[in-house]
């Protein structure tokens, strides 16, 4: 069975590289699909023998359907230009895509974040569905994309990797960029802005992250983690707020 990696990018010429390195020896072919960098990462992409297209990025899910519906290969493993997989999970999916029995897996996924991995605070256990046969699966959601497929799920072991937030300003980066489409959704779901939801959901946030899930495991990284996403929840509504009062 032939495996199509199908990445989605934009100006990930600090990751890209490694990314595509520990794949190299795993996919029989590499789709990129880049939404307008204008670092390295389409001259790096081609240097590793990846098939780059360009769409506009309107939304994770679209991005990523486009990616799958690209590849020649009918098994797609989807993967993120700032994680990589490592050799045992690599023999691990090359041997779940040769049996019919399952038409998606699980994948355990491992969050190096602020320097060190996340064991608690709600980052871990972190698995996924992101092997998955393109003729039964398909990518539904805004923010934060799963895949949905149609049939059994099995449950692979060995973990991908993933490299986020080095610093405390690019998790505020990403909170300024992820509520902004997560507001929208908001919105669209028809749900309504209100005190006490802009409010009590940081709160609760904190809570589920810092003491229920652990978080004081992780220590001052847990705290600040636990912290940066109660900010991610407050941003959320206030950013509703905005827009329905307009």
């Amino acid at each position: 069975m032939e495996i199509s990696v199908t990445l989605v990018t934009l100006n990930e010429e600090e990751n890209l590289a490694r990314c595509l390195d520990s794949i190299k020896k795993f996919a029989n072919e590499i789709v990129i699909v880049d939404s307008g960098s204008i670092d390295k990462t389409v001259e790096i992409a081609k240097k590793f023998g990846a098939r780059v297209f360009y769409r506009k990025f309107d939304n994770f899910s679209n991005q990523k359907n486009f990616a799958a519906d690209k590849a020649k290969n009918n098994w797609v493993f989807s993967l993120d230009a700032d994680e990589v997989m490592t050799g045992r999970l690599a023999g691990e999916v090359v041997n779940a895509v040769k049996t019919d029995k399952f038409v998606g897996y699980l994948i355990p996924r491992r969050n190096i974040i602020l320097g060190k991995e996340i064991k608690h605070t709600r980052w871990s256990p972190d698995e996924h569905v992101w092997l998955y046969r393109k003729d039964r699966g398909r990518f539904e959601g805004g923010v934060h994309a799963e895949v949905k497929v149609d049939g059994s799920v099995g449950r692979l072991k060995h973990t991908k990797v993933h490299f986020q937030y080095k610093t405390v300003g690019e998790f505020f980066l990403m909170i300024n960029k992820y509520t902004e489409e997560e507001a929208g959704e908001k919105i669209e779901r028809g749900e309504i802005f209100s005190i006490f939801k802009m409010f009590f959901d940081p709160a609760l946030s904190f809570f589920r992250r810092f003491i229920y899930k652990r978080g004081y495991l992780d220590g001052w990284r847990g705290f600040v983690l636990s912290y940066m996403m109660a900010i991610y929840r407050i941003t959320n509504w206030i950013k509703v707020w905005e827009r329905q009062r307009k």
